[in-house]
């Protein structure tokens, strides 16, 4: 019951069915669900409390945590602080349960299967977006998922989780299925026109060619999904393309707009070191103090730092860069460590689980490349990735343990010829 509840936040958190149903806000679904599901899982006994606190992405969650409170004791405005530490605080929760209640592979495909449909859903629910009209659409849902570039980043995540399912599906019609849910998830990027998305999509493709076994299949795919991309893609997709190459005056002004704004963060992290301008400071600190020099108050807008890396930068100084960097660094090389480990060993279980490292991996890759241009390290992504991995790496230790005690007790099985034993 409370792996079910657990699927239904994330269709609760990313859908928000509320801002289609307004009246569904008087059963505060998005706060009871979760919160059930939490005091749940703290007496269930699979997995204990003290091995998901005491896991190193716990640890980082709970440095960011800290840095949080801190910065609400002594930022301008404590409402700002106050309401970024919720929205961490709250995803550490999922965290938790993320890591209490998927404790096997047919739960991690349960999981891995509901954010891949949730994106599909959220997108049909916004077909603006995909239009083509050149013109910023925004999702009806909010909060996380704002525009096409933060549904891009986050489509990006789950488009590994596909390609882990298509691995491990039995049947031609359930590989067919989840070949068609990729090519949509694919896209759907595309459509966005996010730059940021194209090369996140480009990078997490070029890992899981390098992971493959098969790279000859992994180039076809690749050129399949050029094609597709060609097929697709609007006309107004080639020109925002385009403006990637562009320096100077000739930089489009979100572009040119992005340097700013990241000038302005490492001017930030100069006069505030350790403690940052604060949480949830960052775009009225660039509007008011931070902005490039000679430009006015009203000609710019109060904006965000358009990067997950320079807003937690500016915002929470060295130590919250710290935190970023720690918890992405820290889970990838983990799991590179478990994956050199897992590539000597050929049991259809070994196997199944290397093959979720990967995709786990490379959704790690898509955030940190993704994440790069978009103001994200309060987003659910990478709470949601820390916690997948800790599990995939958990699936694999036990795998590997498995089979330890399964080849021991082959050894001590006394040998019989016969009729006697040995």
């Amino acid at each position: 019951m409370l792996y079910y509840g657990l699927l239904l936040f994330f269709i609760l958190e990313y859908i928000r069915p509320t801002s289609y149903l307004p009246a569904l806000n008087a059963f505060h679904l998005n706060s009871l669900v979760p919160l059930t599901v939490l005091f749940g899982s703290m007496f269930t006994k699979k997995v204990k409390m003290s091995d998901v606190l005491g896991s190193p992405s716990a640890h980082w969650i709970m440095f960011l945590l800290f840095l949080l409170a801190i910065s609400g004791l002594i930022c301008d405005v404590k409402l700002y602080a106050i309401t970024v530490f919720q929205v961490v605080l709250g995803y550490f929760f999922m965290f938790i349960i993320v890591k209490k209640e998927i404790y096997s592979l047919d739960r991690v495909k349960g999981l891995l299967a509901t954010l891949i449909l949730v994106h599909l859903a959220v997108g049909a629910l916004s077909p603006e977006m995909f239009s083509g009209d050149g013109e910023r659409h925004y999702i009806a849902t909010g909060a996380f998922l704002g525009d096409g570039n933060d549904f891009a980043l986050s489509v990006n995540i789950v488009i590994p989780f596909c390609l882990f399912m298509i691995s491990e599906s039995q049947g031609v019609i359930r590989k067919l299925f989840y070949t068609g849910m990729l090519a949509i998830l694919v896209v759907a990027v595309v459509q966005t026109q996010s730059r940021g998305g194209i090369i996140a999509l480009a990078c997490l493709s070029l890992f899981y060619w390098a992971k493959s076994d098969r790279k000859m299949i992994g180039v076809i795919g690749m050129v399949l999904a050029i094609l597709l991309t060609l097929a697709v893609a609007p006309p107004q997709f080639y020109e925002r393309m385009q403006t990637m190459t562009k320096t100077g005056d000739e930089m489009e002004g979100s572009a040119a707009g992005r340097i700013a704004v990241w000038g302005a963060s490492l001017r930030m992290v100069a006069a505030h070191p350790i403690t940052g301008v604060g949480a949830g400071h960052f775009a009225v600190k660039y509007g008011t103090e931070y902005r490039p020099e000679g430009v006015g108050s009203s000609d710019i807008p109060w904006q965000t730092a358009h990067s997950s890396y320079f807003l937690i930068l500016g915002e929470l100084g060295i130590p919250g860069i710290i935190f970023l960097l720690g918890i992405i660094f820290s889970n990838f090389m983990a799991g590179e460590r478990m994956l050199r480990e897992m590539n000597a060993r050929r049991t259809e279980r070994d196997v199944t689980c290397r093959n979720l490292l990967v995709a786990l991996n490379a959704s790690m890759v898509a955030f940190a490349i993704g994440g790069a241009f978009l103001s994200a390290p309060y987003y659910p992504h990478i709470y949601l990735l820390a916690a997948l991995l800790e599990c995939g790496r958990q699936l694999c230790k036990e795998a590997i343990a498995s089979e330890t005690i399964d080849r021991s007790t082959r050894e001590d099985r006394p040998l019989v010829f016969r009729g006697a034993s040995v």
